[in-house]
């Protein structure tokens, strides 16, 4: 009797999930300004900030839910 080895390799994809919406939140960068931002759908929340305080430079992050598929 001969064992033998079957190897399946089976290839995925990644995207986000088509119900799901991007959230974003940020904080200001300068040294003497403590605002951040709820999370929020709204990417452009810094702008306003920026129109009040002159403040330019603000760390973004971006989260969303994503699906794993069998690439067809």
């Amino acid at each position: 009797m001969t064992v033998r080895a079957v190897l399946r390799y089976v290839s995925y994809v990644m995207h986000r999930h088509p119900s799901a919406e991007t959230t974003a939140t940020a904080r200001c960068l300068n040294p003497d300004c403590q605002w951040t931002a709820a999370p929020t759908g709204d990417a452009d929340m810094c702008i306003g900030h920026t129109g009040r305080t002159g403040h330019m430079t603000f760390l973004r992050e971006f989260s969303e839910v994503a699906v794993v598929e069998r690439a067809q």
